[in-house]
């Protein structure tokens, strides 16, 4: 059975006549202004779908955690705070996927972040123990004969001249 040209053109004209709507039409422009972030969206939803089993198992396996840990009195959010919630998250999906994409997330550059968080803590606690002071070049010359602080100062001599290649490239 072939269709007639009317019959082949009447969902193209039921499409014009829906367009012809102002309401329709403002709804379209505003889906076409947001349409990056509707992509993002949309591959969010869809991750999170086919994801779905495994995540609402996490989820499980969280709450029975914090019910174990006696955190089973506190109260839940209520469907408007998730409502936010969820709002604020589908807000920031552009930027959790740039620093996703980014090398922030690199293992080495996670691993280095630990590194210095350690290092910074424990040059906090024994300076603070210690009464670490440098009182003038002599005191800054004594403390570079220390192994330690020649490595930590390369490091740092090292970081500070990548941070200027990079700041180069950029402009």
């Amino acid at each position: 059975m072939t269709l007639t040209e009317s019959e082949q053109h009447a969902p193209v004209d039921a499409v014009v006549e829906r367009l012809n709507d102002p309401a329709v039409a403002a709804s379209l422009v505003t889906l076409l202004d947001n349409a990056e972030f509707l992509s993002t969206l949309v591959l969010g939803l869809g991750g999170f779908v086919a994801r779905g089993e495994t995540i609402m198992d996490a989820v499980a396996d969280g709450v029975q955690e914090f019910k174990a840990a006696g955190g089973g009195q506190a109260e839940l959010p209520s469907p408007a705070e998730l409502t936010e919630l969820a709002s604020q998250l589908g807000a920031a999906a552009p930027a959790l996927s740039r620093v996703l994409e980014s090398p922030m997330v690199e293992p080495e550059t996670i691993d280095l972040l630990g590194t210095l968080s350690k290092a910074a803590t424990a040059g906090m606690a024994n300076a603070e123990a210690n009464e670490t002071k440098v009182a003038g070049i002599r005191g800054a010359l004594k403390a570079l004969k220390d192994p330690d602080v020649q490595r930590g100062l390369g490091v740092l001599i090292e970081v500070s001249r990548s941070l200027g290649q990079q700041v180069a490239r950029t402009k």
